[in-house]
């Protein structure tokens, strides 16, 4: 039998206040894994770690078939400086050099 990812935390980390420091996440929401399950995005953070032995399977957070997308949207609209005038340092006057 497999050991679940909480069970692997707590191996590794013996305390939920500990497990709560590694992930940013307070003790008493470490404690509702273990009956609730772990989030997602822990799961991913426990898979990408070389210290956590644990294979992230989409399955078990309900991704039949489907791919992990990276979402990137801005609000902002991508500019350049291209209007704007390019000058040489020779035509620039530079009075820290004068004698």
């Amino acid at each position: 039998m497999t050991k679940s990812l909480y069970e692997t935390l707590k191996l590794k980390y013996k305390t939920n206040t500990a497990i709560g420091c590694i992930f940013n996440v307070t003790r008493q929401s470490v404690s509702h894994w273990k009956v609730n399950g772990i989030p997602e995005n822990i799961a991913l953070l426990c898979h990408l770690s070389p210290q956590i032995q644990y294979k992230y399977n989409p399955i078990d957070f309900g991704r039949v078939n489907k791919g992990l997308k990276l979402n990137l949207e801005t609000t902002k609209k991508v500019t350049t400086n291209d209007s704007i005038k390019r000058v040489r340092n020779a035509d620039v006057n530079h009075d820290s050099c004068a004698p």
